[in-house]
């Protein structure tokens, strides 16, 4: 039975989001603006040693007061631009289990906009915290003048994982955390693009967007050989404390165990798990497009998600001048993720930022994700500095106390495409107004797919389109071969009456009543 049903929600009006926004900027912009962090005892945290540890020092933890220390550095670095901060350069020789044939970490020197320092812990091999010290040492301050009584920082802004040299015969960089519960990473290869963090807190709601902060890291040390490098994390924040652990191997497919607890020390309003956020400026499907030279400018152009019982779907990204937000309640979800599909350079012609190459992400749930809803949240923008896409999964139910944990796993995988199985895929979306005609046009290619048993030579799918939320008439809907493509083109119009202002769409290949596609869904506004 199909169990997703969309609602539309407008929570917050536009003005708000404003600020809101900015929140959602890159994890390598946001950190600066977050000074939100607790101070736990350096004592106790030497006692965690593993998961089950650090769980219950989190738990201790959320039955505090919430304490937000002070995130100064000196004005040397506090005042440094871009130029000088980049300046400083991590010694390769120094990284902490250096060599070339183990993971390796390099660290972040904080200045410019990088304030915030989180405390770093090594547990060797024998498990026992030890301290990872900030030594000046470890940098390379380029042609920065030091004045000879500078002040240097307590710590890290963060840190960056490095593969053995094995896996790409050169050094390969494929994981950075950064900023809040910010983290980032890369395969073999495609490049940064999307953007994870450890929770969402009131990213909707109407309360004001809180961002926790990944505090303190503890490192297990890696050994030669090992497939996974380790590390836990405390979160900390004005509304909430968690542990967590990630287990991450890069790779062509770059694979993530995210393992998490958290607690939370007061109500909010909402909270969201395995959250991502991206940036779509506009794509094939948006209109009016921006006076820019490229086609199309984003980092992802779609959200998937797949149901257990029911549909694979396909959300194309888009924006227009208002809030667009979509809570799709799933009874069993399967996985979702935000994709980049577009992979031909000549859609995107820009040799710098290679938006062709930047990876999708995919979660397959594994604990914590019975009941809820993915939320995906499109926020309008005039450029491409801003990630204006955010996306999650909203359990329906929330802790109803400090002492009450939420528990959650996901395997999440940075990749070039996880596939629908065997359905035809949607692999564009395009639409306009009908030639002599205020009919609004769309036209959606799919690829061929794999049905079985195979149909006749001269077969062609039958569609179906449903219209919710709103009052329209379908037009002439209907399906060709595309020889272009070696799949499937839908098209179809829309008779929209000027009382309509919102509508959602959906369209379906079907062999009979059974489907043979992605369900596509698209919001329309006026």
């Amino acid at each position: 039975m199909d169990q997703t049903i969309i609602r539309l929600l407008h929570l917050m009006p536009f003005h708000r989001l404003q600020s809101a926004r900015r929140t959602l900027a890159r994890c390598l912009l946001v950190g600066f603006l977050l000074t939100t962090a607790g101070r736990p005892a350096a004592s106790e945290l030497k006692d965690v040693s593993d998961f089950a540890s650090l769980e219950k020092y989190a738990a201790a933890l959320a039955l505090q007061p919430y304490v937000a220390p002070p995130a100064a550095i000196s004005p040397f670095f506090d005042d440094l631009k871009y130029d000088g901060h980049r300046q400083i350069r991590f010694r390769e020789d120094k990284a902490l289990y250096g060599g070339t044939d183990t993971y390796r970490l390099e660290f972040f020197h904080p200045g410019w906009m990088f304030k915030k320092t989180v405390s770093l812990f090594d547990l060797g091999a024998d498990g026992i915290a030890k301290p990872v010290a900030f030594d000046p040492a470890l940098f390379n301050y380029g042609e920065l003048k030091l004045p000879k009584d500078v002040q240097y920082p307590a710590g890290f802004t963060g840190f960056r994982v490095v593969a053995p040299d094995s896996m790409l015969k050169r050094k390969f960089e494929f994981l950075v955390f950064m900023g809040a519960s910010y983290f980032r990473a890369v395969t073999t290869e495609l490049g940064y693009g999307i953007s994870a963090r450890g929770v969402a807190v009131n990213t909707i709601g109407g309360d004001p967007e809180e961002f926790p902060d990944f505090t303190h890291f503890w490192f297990l040390k890696p050994a030669a050989g090992d497939k996974f490098f380790k590390v836990l994390a405390l979160l900390n924040g004005p509304s909430i404390c968690g542990a967590y652990q990630f287990d991450a191997m890069p790779g062509k497919t770059t694979e993530m165990f995210v393992k998490g607890t958290v607690y939370l020390r007061k109500p909010v309003k909402m909270l969201g798990i395995a959250p991502f956020s991206s940036m779509f400026w506009y794509g094939e499907n948006t209109h009016p497009k921006p006076l820019d030279f490229r086609p199309e400018v984003h980092d992802s152009d779609g959200l998937q998600i797949e149901i257990e019982d029911g549909p694979s779907i396909w959300r194309p990204l888009d924006v227009s001048k208002d809030l667009r937000l979509s809570l799709l309640q799933t009874g069993k979800l399967k996985g979702f993720g935000l994709a980049e599909r577009d992979r031909e350079f000549k859609n995107f012609e820009d040799l710098e930022a290679m938006y062709h190459r930047r990876p999708a992400v995919w979660v397959d749930p594994i604990r914590g994700f019975d009941k809820g809803s993915v939320t995906l949240v499109e926020i309008p923008t005039g450029e491409e500095t801003w990630d204006n896409i955010v996306t999650f999964f909203q359990p329906e139910k929330l802790p109803a106390a400090p002492a009450e944990p939420l528990h959650f796993e996901y395997r999440l995988s940075w990749l070039e495409e996880h596939y629908p199985g065997t359905l035809a895929k949607v692999i564009a979306t395009r639409r306009g107004l009908a030639m002599k005609s205020d009919d609004h046009l769309y036209v959606i290619d799919f690829a061929r797919g794999n049905i079985e048993p195979p149909p006749p030579k001269d077969w062609v799918p039958g569609i179906d389109v449903t219209i919710t939320g709103g009052e329209a008439k379908v037009l002439d809907k209907r399906v060709m071969p595309n020889p272009e493509t070696k799949g499937w083109r839908a098209f179809f119009k829309l008779d929209i009456p000027e009382k309509t202002n919102l509508l959602e769409l959906t369209c379906e290949l079907k062999q009979d009543t059974r489907a043979v596609s992605e369900r596509w869904m698209y919001q329309w506004r006026r």
